[in-house]
C-alpha cells in the first residue's frame, strides 16, 4: 500500500520556474485509482479488473 502512495506523490511534485510544487488533486487522482486496483487484484486474484479499471481511466482522459 505504501507503494500506492509513493506512486500518487511521485506524480504530485514538480519543479518549475526554480521552485518545487506540490499538486495534492494530481496525488489523489493518481493515489486513489492505484488503491481500487489492488483492492480488486487482491480481492479477485485476477490482474483482469485492474487493466480493464485502467484502460476505462484512460479511455475517459483521452475522450474528455
Amino acid at each position: 500500500m505504501l507503494s500506492r502512495l509513493l506512486f500518487g506523490m511521485t506524480h504530485a511534485f514538480g519543479y518549475s520556474d526554480g521552485a518545487f510544487a506540490f499538486d495534492p488533486l494530481t496525488m489523489a487522482l493518481t493515489a486513489i485509482p492505484s488503491f481500487i486496483a489492488v483492492w480488486l487484484r487482491l480481492r479477485t486474484g485476477s490482474l483482469l479488473l485492474p487493466v480493464v479499471l485502467r484502460n476505462f481511466g484512460n479511455t475517459l482522459y483521452f475522450i474528455i
